[in-house]
């Protein structure tokens, strides 16, 4: 099924988060920021079912993938001209995926899927990574991944409020 039958309440809270992440866009934009880090941040928490729970996990993910990718693209600097890019690349997504991948029957919280989401992605231009891009993308994960997740969950609070009947003790 393509299509499904909501209502007008549903359509009001998707929209109060709709206008929350817009104001954001506009804001990073104006702002240059290099900003698919923060907005992992929201599509993930959207992903992952809106549960709470799964914040850290977003967030220390997240950090972990950027700092693989800068170790990714630092290690391929280093060992391509001695041994090849292939072979150098081999080496180090070896690294990353075990730290990914056996690290998370270790620890979990940062060793997952956002960890990987977060590698790929900042990789995608891995001749542009350097440190000071990376730190940029670690602060714009922080903390404006902390100021989009909150207002959107705000905002989702706030579509709540506004489509739940008051009861009549409210309304006087």
């Amino acid at each position: 099924m393509y299509f499904k039958k909501t209502s007008k309440g549903e359509i009001i809270v998707c929209s109060c988060i709709m206008l929350w992440i817009f104001i954001v866009n506009i804001i990073s934009v104006i702002m240059s920021l290099v900003s698919w880090p923060l907005f992992f941040v929201t599509i993930l928490f959207f992903l992952l079912g809106m549960d709470k729970k799964n914040i850290a996990q977003i967030f220390c993910g997240g950090a972990l993938g950027l700092i693989l990718a800068l170790g990714l693209a630092v290690g391929l600097n280093a060992l391509a001209p001695a041994i090849g890019i292939l072979p150098a690349f081999a080496i180090l997504i070896f690294l990353a995926l075990a730290i990914i991948i056996i690290g998370g029957a270790v620890a979990p919280v940062c060793c997952n899927n956002i960890a990987f989401a977060y590698l790929t992605a900042a990789t995608i231009s891995i001749e542009k990574i350097s440190p000071g891009s990376i730190l940029n993308n670690l602060l714009v994960l922080i903390i404006g991944g902390a100021i989009i997740l909150a207002g959107s969950i705000l905002a989702y609070q706030l579509g709540i409020k506004l489509v739940t009947p008051k009861t009549e003790a409210e309304i006087k």
